[in-house]
């Protein structure tokens, strides 16, 4: 069962040792301080919202979106990782569509999602969970992709 609870002082530490490796949704490739880079971001915007993923109460991913107040129907799924060693159990999708339904219960009704250009990986995950390419943005780099 997959569970979703905010990042915090007693889980930062172990968000922040989570390793995507290349597969990680992002601006820049994921390194072991992506999450953290994520996470301080987030400080400085309080409509930034870091979370860690949980599968039966084993941390198994993070997730952080923006979402401001005056625009409480949208949010921005700005990043989204399963650490590497979880991918062979196929959890990434059970994440991801927690994370959508959860999104759509607080009342979201277009979730964006920027993805690597070069990363076909995520793109399909992404798909197979309802999202559907509606450009690119400014610079060519990302994807953008609605649900």
């Amino acid at each position: 069962m997959i569970q979703i609870k905010a990042v915090d002082a007693e889980n930062v530490g172990e968000v922040c040792k989570l390793a995507a490796t290349v597969d990680c949704l992002g601006p820049a490739k994921c390194s072991a301080g992506c999450n953290a880079a994520a996470i301080a971001q987030a400080s400085f915007h309080r409509d930034m919202h870091p979370n860690a993923i949980y599968h039966n109460h084993t941390l198994l991913g993070f997730f952080l979106y923006q979402r401001a107040e005056s625009h409480a129907e949208a949010a921005t799924l700005c990043r989204f990782m399963v650490d590497g060693k979880f991918r062979q159990k196929k959890l990434e999708k059970e994440a991801l569509d927690h994370v959508v339904r959860g999104l759509k219960i607080q009342g979201v009704k277009q979730i964006i999602a920027l993805l690597d250009r070069e990363n076909e990986r995520e793109k399909a995950l992404f798909v197979a969970c309802g999202f559907h390419l509606t450009g690119e943005d400014n610079h060519g780099a990302h994807y953008q992709l609605e649900c």
